[in-house]
C-alpha cells in the first residue's frame, strides 16, 4: 500500500517538474482572465443601473404638467318611448283692432242686408195701363200677338220721377235691347223688383243700400216691345224666382 502511494507521488511530482508545469500555469491564467472578464462586464452593468435609477428619480421629481379636461358633449335628451312630447308653447297673435270706418265707408257686403215690410207704386199717383195675366195670354199691341205679361205697365211720363217700392239693395243697373234701360232691387225674403223702360241715366248704383221712395230714376219710354202704349214704365216682382202680381204687395193684398 505504502509502495503505491509512492510510486504516484513521483509519477505527480514527475508530471509537475516536466510538462504539467506548464498545464497548470495555462489553467491558472485561464482562471483569472474569466474572473477578469466577469468582474469587468459585471461592475459596468451595476453602474449603468445605478445611473438609469438616478434619471427615473429625476423624471419622477419633474412637475407634471396639468392635463386639460374636455368638456363633455351634452347628450341630447331623448323622449323615452311611450312618453307624449311637450308641444312648444305657442305665440299667441294680437287681434287685430276692430275697425272704426264711419257706416259709410264699410262696403254694402259687410252691412246687415235691408229687409222691405211695406211696399208703394214707383210712381207716385200713376195709373196701371196693364195688369199682371199670369199664365194668361193676352194680346200684345206692339209686336202683334199673344203672349202673358211677367208685370204691370204703370204710366209715367218722359222723365218722371220713379222711386224704390220698398227698402232694399240695388243688385243690377243694366241695359237690355227689347226692355231699354233696367234696375234691379234685392228687398230680402226673396223678393226682387225690376223696372224696366227707364231713362238712361239712373240715380243709383250697383250695391247701394236704398229706402221706400227713395228716387232711382225717370221713366224713359225705352221698351221697343212695348213701344205702340203710351209711356210708362214696367214693373217686374219676383219671389223665390218666381213671379208675381206686383200689386199684390203694394195694396197690401
Amino acid at each position: 500500500m505504502q509502495q503505491k502511494h509512492s510510486g504516484f507521488m513521483e509519477k505527480a511530482s514527475d508530471f509537475v517538474s516536466g510538462k504539467g508545469f506548464y498545464i497548470i500555469l495555462a489553467l491558472c491564467a485561464a482562471a483569472i482572465g474569466v474572473s477578469g472578464y466577469v468582474l469587468f462586464f459585471t461592475g459596468g452593468n451595476q453602474e449603468e443601473e445605478d445611473q438609469l435609477l438616478q434619471i427615473s428619480s429625476q423624471v419622477d421629481t419633474v412637475p407634471k404638467t396639468p392635463e386639460i379636461s374636455q368638456p363633455e358633449e351634452e347628450e341630447t335628451l331623448q323622449p323615452e318611448e311611450g312618453t307624449a312630447e311637450i308641444p312648444a308653447p305657442q305665440v299667441q297673435e294680437e287681434e287685430a283692432a276692430p275697425s272704426s270706418l264711419p257706416e259709410e265707408d264699410v262696403p254694402a257686403a259687410q252691412t246687415k242686408a235691408p229687409v222691405a215690410e211695406k211696399f208703394i207704386n214707383p210712381v207716385q199717383g200713376g195709373q196701371v195701363l196693364r195688369g199682371f195675366s199670369g199664365d194668361t195670354l193676352i194680346q200684345d199691341e206692339t209686336m202683334g200677338d199673344w203672349r202673358v205679361h211677367s208685370g204691370v205697365d204703370i204710366a209715367c211720363e218722359d222723365g218722371g220721377q220713379v222711386t224704390a217700392i220698398g227698402d232694399g239693395i240695388v243688385t243690377a243697373v243694366f241695359y237690355d235691347d227689347l226692355t231699354g234701360y233696367c234696375l234691379t232691387i234685392d228687398h230680402g225674403n226673396s223678393v226682387i223688383s225690376t223696372l224696366r223702360g227707364l231713362m238712361k241715366n239712373a240715380t243709383v248704383e250697383e250695391g247701394d243700400t236704398v229706402k221706400m221712395g227713395d228716387l232711382v230714376g225717370g221713366g224713359g219710354s225705352t221698351m221697343t216691345t212695348e213701344s205702340a202704349m203710351a209711356p210708362h214704365i214696367h214693373l217686374e216682382v219676383t219671389r223665390d224666382g218666381a213671379f208675381i202680381d206686383p200689386m199684390t204687395l203694394i195694396e197690401g193684398k
